[in-house]
């Protein structure tokens, strides 16, 4: 087995952060993690010349392989490794300057025609897309290289086990990206061990023809990685025991330090030191995890305040109203009408407004489904290609015709407008006033419709609810029950709602224009003033939850968080919780989450170190030497008789177990004792 880091930057470019590459450092982490091989790979660009004095540095050390990482895409684009042999450097280094060339600016890209282009004869190098890693390779161009690209490289220890498992995905490669400077003191453990006898490319694409050719530690599979250099853990559950002060919490820190997307549960940081405070903070926490489901509760309320917002009833009264006078006068002074009253146009009505929408939202639906790839087997299923395409291009011939006639409406409706307005201005008689009798029918229907929906939204219901172990937490509607919780609500001490409260209770569109002539609420609030939605956390007796209930509610939250990162960390969560708890409640779910991602727990108590039954064990413990403190970690399964060091030192497991999780075997053995005593 061959130990690679394939991805090495030592050339800053307009894609980098500003760094100043160390060669001494560089040096020193391939001997602190004894690496095999490592690949030069800077961004767009293949430095000749410093590849040859990292190579000659190295000598002896490790194999040096000459690569670039290439901004890829044909839209977006993500990040392509493209390595090859160590005496095809010349030719490399000519093919990489028209790369270089080409991008010169860190948002700058080239296509896969143009890559194809550069470097003709692809399957003499190694190709190692962003598969599982930001930012991505495109699919599709993925699947143009299939026959090229043999593993793709993921962000994560969480990710390489869902591709390693998954006979479909590339197999994964896990690398540092590491950027050597005098200024690196803690080195990454993100190297991929390689079922080779020697560091070539050949090599490593032959051995990539077999997907348990690859690991994450010297051993075969994904059961166990390197969390630091020096130590390695389960890919599942690992328990960090040890005495107070012998670097539990140290290693923690300093494996956070080395990930990215932990999550960290530290110690103590659930109990409640001031109640009132706590409380709230714990209300703004729930507040938070409701408000997404709320916005998309409320979006259709939403939308049907925007639809009558505008509305207004009194100006479409007095429109149908002046038509009337002006219909009635006109009538009258018909005898008395001149030359220019009598006109056809004097009274002519203008075609309408054609509305565009609907037939654009069609035609845009339609190109989502000609677009789309990743369903397209199941589109293809239910409506044949030919037919979309047909249907495409029937709407975009209906939707040209419409606009043509409209803007024909358009042009002659100015005409009108203008000879109406000349006639107008030359003749006394009465004009009847325009009124559009079905828009103020439709919006008396409206007001009628978003009157009976604030009703019935007013009723109070749950309309949310899910469990958290022995915890409920229900989502609930119902009406605002004065005008200090509007105001309370609102957050602000200017806003009064006291004089429209009654309008609240008795008519939801006058109280929406109410709520306009404050003047203090955004127009995209309004909707959120006409029902409260409230969450409550209940135990298991449907009460709401105690102060120390609500630290027990809050882990169980942290925990299940967790499933959105790549890696837990729990630092000796019985400082704040009893045994039974942790037990019942708490251990399955740790549990059940070490099956998808590396867990690491610190704790002295054997409910959580034993009961739990890890994976994996750590041992650690405090040298002071010299007045200086240094920290050695032992490890193994739980079933090993010995844990050792990474320098192979040994010790008892069961004696560290014992004195750790059980104040030392004597006062194991009492305790059982004198609960046999008590059993009998």
């Amino acid at each position: 087995m061959k130990k690679l880091d394939l991805h090495i930057h030592t050339v800053k470019t307009v894609s980098d952060h500003d760094f100043n590459f160390s060669i001494t450092s560089l040096i020193k982490y391939i001997e602190k993690c004894h690496i095999d091989g490592i690949a030069i790979t800077n961004h767009n660009m293949f430095d000749i010349s410093q590849f040859r004095e990292i190579s000659d540095a190295l000598k002896g050390v490790a194999t040096v392989l000459p690569g670039i990482e290439i901004n890829l895409g044909d839209s977006s684009f993500g990040h392509m490794i493209c390595i090859t042999e160590r005496d095809e450097v010349e030719d490399f280094f000519t093919r990489c300057e028209e790369v270089r060339k080409r991008i010169q600016n860190k948002d700058d890209k080239i296509t896969y025609d143009e890559l194809s282009g550069i470097f003709n004869d692809m399957s003499k190098y190694l190709w190692i897309p962003h598969s599982d890693k930001k930012p991505h390779v495109d699919k599709n161009i993925i699947q143009k290289m299939k026959e090229y690209i043999l593993c793709g490289e993921v962000g994560s220890v969480k990710k390489f086990i869902y591709s390693y498992k998954d006979d479909n995905s590339l197999i994964p490669v896990y690398f540092s990206d590491l950027r050597p400077t005098d200024e690196l003191v803690e080195y990454p453990a993100r190297q991929t061990y390689f079922n080779i006898d020697d560091v070539s490319v050949n090599a490593i694409k032959k051995s990539l023809l077999n997907r348990s050719s690859v690991s994450l530690t010297e051993d075969e599979g994904v059961g166990e990685f390197y969390a630091l250099p020096n130590l390695p853990l389960s890919t599942g559950l690992n328990v960090v025991i040890g005495s107070r002060s012998s670097g539990k919490t140290h290693t923690l820190n300093k494996i956070c330090s080395q990930n990215d997307n932990i999550k960290y549960i530290k110690q103590f940081a659930l109990i409640e030191t001031d109640p009132s405070k706590e409380a709230r903070k714990f209300s703004d926490n729930i507040a938070s995890k409701k408000s997404s489901f709320t916005d998309e509760y409320l979006e259709p309320f939403k939308n049907a305040v925007e639809m009558v917002k505008n509305i207004s009833l009194e100006s479409d009264e007095q429109a149908i109203d002046d038509y009337i006078v002006s219909l009635v006068k006109y009538a009258k002074e018909t005898d008395r009408a001149d030359m220019f009253s009598r006109c056809g146009l004097y009274n002519e009505r203008e075609f309408p407004v054609r509305k565009m929408d609907n037939i654009i939202n069609l035609i845009n639906s339609v190109e989502i489904l000609l677009d789309t790839r990743e369903l397209k087997d199941v589109i293809e299923t239910y409506i044949d290609r030919s037919s979309l395409v047909k249907l495409h291009s029937a709407l975009i011939y209906k939707h040209n015709k419409d606009k043509e006639k409209s803007l024909k409406e358009k042009y002659v409706n100015n005409i009108v407008a203008k000879i109406k307005s000349a006639l107008k201005c030359r003749s006394a008689a009465t004009n009847i006033t325009d009124v559009d009798f079905y828009k103020c029918q439709l919006n008396r229907v409206k007001v009628e419709k978003f009157n009976e929906l604030v009703s019935l939204m007013k009723k109070e219901k749950i309309i949310n609810s899910y469990d958290v172990e022995d915890f409920s937490v229900q989502i609930e509607r119902k009406p605002f029950e004065s005008a200090g919780a509007l105001k309370a609500y609102s957050g602000r001490q200017n806003v009064h709602f006291r004089e429209i409260m009654p309008i609240y209770k008795e008519n939801p569109f006058d109280y929406l224009q109410r709520l306009k002539d404050m003047g203090a609420i955004l127009d995209s609030d309004y909707y959120k003033y006409f029902i409260s939605i409230e969450c409550r956390v209940l135990n298991k007796y449907g009460f709401d939850v105690s102060g120390g209930e609500r630290a027990e509610f809050n882990l169980l939250q942290e925990i299940a968080d967790a499933n959105n990162y790549d890696m837990l960390l729990i630092d000796e969560i019985e400082s704040s919780f009893d045994n039974i708890f942790l037990k019942e409640n708490v251990n399955h779910i740790i549990k059940e989450i070490s099956k998808n991602m590396p867990v690491v727990l610190v704790t002295h108590n054997n409910t959580v170190g034993a009961s739990i039954k890890p994976d994996f064990i750590v041992y650690t413990q405090r040298n002071i030497k010299n007045n200086e403190v240094s920290y050695e970690l032992y490890y193994g399964r739980p079933s090993n008789k010995f844990l050792k060091t990474f320098k192979g030192k040994e010790i008892c497991n069961i004696k560290a177990m014992l004195n750790c999780l059980e104040a030392g075997e004597i006062a194991y053995n009492e305790r059982k004792r004198d609960y046999e005593l008590l059993k009998n």
